[in-house]
């Protein structure tokens, strides 16, 4: 397995050391401004009901629980390495009642229709197996009214970058929107963008 592919498949499914020093450390510094993104969307509410696809180290998740009083955010990520990262890092949190952190692959996990308020992920829909499965099943589990935030890089940037292709599904702005469109999202869908430097950040915010 060349670097490409070893990077790549980490980026998917942190493991063993390197997932654990390495990929951790790049998702912390990394996912920083998307994760800055993604908070500003959801415009968290103490008595929201909350899950996130793909939590990696669970920086975000600890950030908004403390903005949760009645309601919980629910994590799911299938790298056992990360569970085990957030777990560490949202103790209290999880103590308390405000956080579960589930492994596992979403697509095969069970949850209840029209349960959450909202759900986000970051960096993961390059990832999805079936991402019109994926995407249909958030939209039955969140509540009417209810919004999903998807983060994701430009397209053009991460073309420019040394990614398995076999690993890495990159997507348009077009084709997330319209991905969204034909899964369940008949409310409002817009693609948001913000620029850092040289990078370039997008945000899907869908109302189901």
């Amino acid at each position: 397995m060349n670097f490409s592919s070893f990077f790549s498949n980490q980026a998917r499914k942190p493991t063993g050391l390197f997932g654990r020093f390495i990929m951790s450390t790049i998702f912390e510094i990394g996912n920083t401004d998307l994760n800055s993104f993604v908070h500003e969307l959801l415009s968290v509410q103490s008595d929201d009901q909350i899950l996130e696809l793909g939590f990696g180290t669970g920086k975000l998740i600890n950030k908004m629980a403390q903005e949760i009083n009645d309601g919980c955010i629910v994590g799911v990520d299938f790298s056992d390495t990360m569970v085990s990262i957030a777990q560490k890092k949202n103790r209290k949190h999880v103590d308390k009642g405000k956080v579960k952190l589930l492994g596992g692959n979403f697509d095969d996990l069970t949850f209840e229709n029209e349960y959450f308020t909202k759900v986000y992920s970051v960096n993961t829909l390059y990832f999805w197996s079936n991402p019109a499965h994926t995407a249909r099943k958030i939209a039955n589990i969140l509540k009417p009214k209810g919004k999903l935030v998807l983060a994701f890089e430009d397209i053009e940037q991460l073309q420019q970058r040394n990614l398995s292709n076999d690993v890495f599904h990159l997507y348009s702005n077009d084709t997330v929107h319209d991905l969204l469109r034909s899964t369940g999202f008949s409310g409002d869908i817009s693609i948001k963008t913000k620029k850092r430097g040289d990078s370039i950040f997008h945000c899907a915010v869908a109302v189901k």
